[in-house]
């Protein structure tokens, strides 16, 4: 009698042009920790991994950093406000868990304001008791202290502008080293953590990585000048310096857990290992013989069994230490989710990006990677519209006014439309598009058949059988029509006005029924005569993005901007079930995967780039 979470598949991390993104690495449970929107996502370095994936959605702010503990038993993670909490990532699995579980928030120890603005990165000490973290500040750019308490072990000085790394010495004595936008790396002793140097003039341009290495001796920076510099460990002496190290800038820098190497990731598409003494390239790891800005590396963590870096299109490169290539790419959206559809045993999700990718449904569960739909991450330059698919080709519609025929082969025919289209869907072989003042009809395959002017403003539509069915947005009423060998004619019918302007219709299976939501959240349930079935599915409390008919046109599973989740009966109307905060920020799209009348599987995607598999008992409307 309720609805519940069974799987959560997460986005892969959200980049940014120009700048690293650090991904952190905890080698106890081999786990990696990224932002994503305003979340934060943890999920295990294997893909196929029964540790199920955790996401922490408790920061206002567009999330900018995350790092474990060395105890693995806590993540310190920041946002664009300057705002830090920290939390732990208890591991949860083995046999009889909860499912609920997987959408369960950490909980959160500690939280505190460091900056006024972007922290961009956080550094744990070895003991997982203090932290430094810095970015860009008003009065100062960084700040150290104990994670429990927040009392302050020293100052971050030296520096004139943004910092943009910073790292810990995982040994005692401590020394901590930052570097920053001022083409400086700046060297403490600690704790209390202090000034010792600041070190000029072997970097160029921006410093964007900083790291220690694991046995302590060395410490290595790079940056947008593509210029390696080495410093000793223990006191922050220059050593040497590679310059030219990549045909592009650097980004990120991760070591061997043996100190012996480390990689270094770069614009130039590739990855190379360097060994610290004499800073010779011993590996390099191409992403793509094609340079393209889709490849570049910004950033790049050493695990247990692999390097894994990220390019700047959101996938994550699994590289073994002694392999060229990729062995394996791990695709998958990193931007907020706008559309959702099934097609045949595939799902097929848009992102507001433009990407488009498959997700295969086996039984009554999803495959945990997706794959692309076409040769592209985004086949849209930008928002997806709508997905619609019949078993075998997939059409798609995206704010770059074009409209998208992929067949089984992932081969596209591409037209372009006359203006950004608001709703797509399929009739009787044909598709319909819809735009804000009118609405063309093509052929399966792309010949336009009839263009039909409106004399209203419209949001959406549904269609059954020759039944089309429009949101006039103007005068808060549903219009109808008949579509007649292609020719789109008003009809006699009239339906009751609204309280505000309709947003959604969804026409159910057996075409009895057509559930109308308006802006405010409310839906008005009318009969396939226009009579008010009833008005009682109200509790949404903003506006719907999307709905689900179940296939015996009994059940509707809604979900919108408020985050919430709601199952509306026909035959009970007063009866509700209900799931609040489904997805940060808003759910954006829901289809059923499985259904049998006294239980069903449904997905939902959200505008926090997640997509979430529940499970719903029906029993209560026996």
């Amino acid at each position: 009698m309720s609805i519940t979470p069974q799987a959560l598949y997460p986005p892969n991390p959200a980049t940014v042009r120009a700048q690293s993104l650090h991904i952190s690495y905890d080698a106890i449970n081999d786990r990696i920790v990224y932002p994503n929107g305003k979340s934060i996502i943890v999920r295990s370095v294997d893909p196929q991994s029964a540790l199920p994936p955790k996401q922490f959605t408790k920061h206002i702010h567009t999330t900018t950093a995350a790092t474990f503990a060395p105890s693995g038993n806590y993540v310190a993670s920041a946002d664009e406000s300057g705002a830090l909490k920290i939390w732990d990532t208890a591991v949860v699995s083995g046999a009889g868990v909860d499912a609920s579980s997987i959408f369960e928030q950490p909980n959160i120890k500690s939280e505190f304001q460091i900056l006024s603005g972007p922290i961009k990165s956080i550094a744990w000490d070895a003991d997982s008791s203090r932290i430094i973290a810095v970015g860009q500040g008003k009065d100062k750019f960084g700040h150290c202290f104990t994670w429990d308490s927040g009392n302050s072990i020293g100052e971050i000085q030296g520096h004139s502008s943004a910092i943009t790394a910073v790292d810990i010495k995982p040994q005692r004595p401590y020394r901590a080293a930052t570097v920053s936008e001022d083409k400086a790396m700046v060297f403490f002793n600690g704790p209390p953590f202090k000034f010792d140097k600041s070190i000029r003039g072997h970097h160029t341009n921006t410093v964007r990585a900083v790291k220690f290495s694991p046995d302590g001796r060395f410490l290595v920076s790079a940056g947008s000048d593509r210029t390696i510099v080495i410093y000793d460990g223990k006191t922050g002496e220059y050593l040497s310096k590679k310059e030219n190290a990549h045909e592009g800038g650097i980004f990120s820098i991760s070591w061997f857990k043996d100190s012996s190497k480390f990689v270094t990731a770069s614009a130039d598409n590739t990855l190379k290992a360097w060994t610290p003494e004499g800073l010779a390239s011993v590996n390099t790891y191409i992403i793509d013989p094609a340079v393209t800005v889709d490849n570049q590396q910004v950033g790049v963590v050493v695990t247990r069994d692999y390097i894994i870096s990220l390019s700047y299109n959101g996938n994550l490169n699994y590289f073994k230490e002694e392999d060229e290539a990729p062995f394996a790419i791990i695709p998958g959206h990193n931007s907020p989710l706008t559309t959702v559809a099934i097609n045949g045993h595939e799902l097929i999700t848009g992102g507001s990006d433009g990407s488009l990718f498959k997700w295969t449904i086996e039984g009554q569960q999803i495959k945990t990677v997706p794959s692309l739909l076409g040769n592209t991450n985004k086949p849209h330059s930008n928002y997806v519209v709508n997905v619609i698919g019949d078993g075998n080709n997939v059409v798609t519609a995206g704010w770059d006014d074009k409209l998208v025929l992929w067949n089984q082969s992932n081969a596209a025919k591409t037209i372009d439309l006359k203006e950004q289209p608001k709703q797509i869907g399929a009739y009787s072989g044909r598709i319909i598009v819809l735009y804000e003042t009118s609405i063309e009809l093509y052929s399966n395959e792309f010949e336009k058949i009839s263009e039909s002017k409106l004399n209203f403003e419209t949001s959406g539509f549904a269609v059954a059988g020759e039944r089309l069915l429009l949101t006039n947005t103007k005068s808060n009423v549903i219009e109808q029509f008949t579509i007649d060998s292609g020719k789109i004619s008003p009809s006699s019918v009239k339906y009751a006005p609204l309280r505000s302007p309709p947003s959604l219709i969804r026409i159910s299976p057996d075409g009895k029924y057509a559930a109308v939501a308006d802006l405010a959240g409310k839906y008005t349930l009318y009969g396939s005569d226009a009579t008010v079935v009833t008005t009682r599915w109200a509790f949404h409390s903003s506006k719907v993005i999307d709905a689900k008919w179940t296939p015996d046109s009994q059940f509707v599973i809604s979900g919108g901007l408020d985050t919430g989740l709601f199952l509306y009966s026909v035959k009970k109307p007063s009866k509700v079930l209900k799931f609040p905060l489904a997805h940060q920020i808003g759910v954006s799209g829901v289809e059923w995967i499985s259904y049998d009348g006294t239980q069903g599987q449904f997905v939902t995607i959200g505008l926090d780039g997640v997509l979430k598999l529940w499970k719903v008992d029906l029993s209560v409307y026996a």
